[in-house]
């Protein structure tokens, strides 16, 4: 059974992998390379592997698409303003790391917040 990662992956290092990296295109063959597949790191790489993973196009993306943010480390009360492309992650200090988004939210944000009526809020 085989699955394609698609993202970059830790590992033990060995010969193969010195620096203790599976990047992303490598094809594990393992029977449970289906889990990978389910947890949004891989995609089947052949029919026994999409049959086990029972994973529609549509799931493969929203598993890859929950594992990333889990990997960023977002806290569920932020899935929203990450999913929104409001924040990207977070600093150390723990202060949002500002997403594509982020400019024009705050504009809104002021907008709404003022007292003023511009004629784009009308």
């Amino acid at each position: 059974m085989k699955c394609r990662l698609i993202r970059d992956m830790t590992c033990d290092v060995c010969r193969e992998f010195p620096d203790g990296i599976k990047p992303e295109g490598t094809v594990i063959d393992h029977t449970d390379a289906w889990r990978l597949v389910r947890r949004g790191v891989a995609e089947p790489e052949d029919a026994e592997c999409a049959s086990k993973s029972c994973m529609t196009p549509e799931a493969l993306e929203r598993a890859a698409y929950a594992y990333e943010r889990a990997d960023r480390g977002i806290h569920p009360e932020d899935f929203d303003a990450y999913d929104k492309g409001i924040i990207d992650g977070y600093n150390p200090d723990g202060s949002f790391i500002p997403g594509p988004n982020f400019a024009e939210h705050q504009k809104r944000e002021q907008r709404k917040n003022s007292n003023l009526i511009l004629p784009e809020d009308e």
